[in-house]
């Protein structure tokens, strides 16, 4: 199986409709005094080899609803369904970028985190070890191999995240604010190479962000998230749009700034996203 190649871990993949579709999905969350909702009737579609960005202020439930996805919180209502099935058991078909710096193994090479995941699905050591060399490869870390963690920068650490989830070869990739700890430049600069592996892969992205730019400048279409609980106010279409300093750049990201212009106005959410337990865990 060549890189960009489907998930051979996943679910095959079905042909026809979005990959990703939420209908009237709720979760919430404990607190003192009791449940609170977080997001409620939330309702959007992810198409196939499009890069959906969730964008909202914090504690909008951006992080829960990715969680849910991935299969690790079960929903208190509505209906999630991903290539054609309802059931979201974790697995390699959806593989998750977290925001963390440290989410690779401490005790485990470079080349070693991303061969791990691959052997985990079942694939042969020697295969599992060419692959993971590829990818590590591509994301530009091929003079790392051998290196640990702790001799790595943080941008360096999130490359190796991404080699791991592309590695994968996932239906869709879902990525927690993946850039939010790093600096302007480095954060730039993965940014366009996130954006040119999704175009030579075709890989399906689910993205939370709460930065209008990047939001724009990595989207295919951005679901806006506001409300006390959350909702989506609007989805829209951001495609084509790269120049920061073009017309359509501008457009989109005032209409976008206008969209969460009411959550600014009431004030913070009174909870960051997952600060709370969830209600359920996806755990059997």
């Amino acid at each position: 199986m060549g890189i960009g190649d489907p998930a051979d871990g996943g679910a095959e993949a079905d042909g026809g409709g979005p990959l990703l579709r939420l209908e009237g999905v709720a979760i919430g969350y404990r607190r003192p005094g009791g449940y609170v909702p977080a997001v409620e009737g939330a309702d959007f579609e992810v198409q196939r080899g499009e890069t959906t960005m969730l964008l909202g202020p914090s504690g909008c439930g951006k992080s829960t609803l990715l969680k849910a996805v991935a299969g690790f919180l079960r929903p208190d209502a509505g209906r999630i369904t991903f290539n054609g099935r309802a059931d979201l058991t974790p697995g390699p078909d959806r593989a998750v970028v977290f925001q963390e710096l440290d989410q690779l193994f401490p005790w485990r090479t470079v080349l070693g985190n991303v061969a791990y995941a691959l052997r985990a699905t079942g694939t042969p050591r020697a295969e599992a070890r060419e692959r993971a060399r590829e990818h590590v490869e591509l994301m530009g870390l091929g003079h790392a191999l051998d290196r640990y963690p702790h001799q790595l920068s943080g941008g360096m650490k999130q490359r190796v995240a991404i080699a791991r989830a592309f590695a994968l070869s996932p239906l869709m990739l879902l990525m927690d604010e993946p850039f939010g700890s790093l600096d302007a430049q480095t954060r730039d600069r993965l940014q366009r190479e996130l954006s040119e592996r999704a175009r030579r892969t075709d890989v399906t992205i689910l993205f939370v962000t709460h930065s209008i730019d990047e939001a724009v400048l990595l989207g295919d279409r951005v679901v806006v998230l506001g409300g006390r609980p959350s909702r989506v106010r609007d989805i829209v279409g951001v495609t084509g749009v790269e120049r920061p300093d073009s017309e359509e750049f501008i457009e989109a990201r005032r209409r976008l700034r206008a969209l969460l212009a009411a959550d600014d106005a009431a004030g913070p959410h009174h909870a960051p996203d997952d600060a709370e337990e969830p209600r359920h865990a996806a755990v059997d």
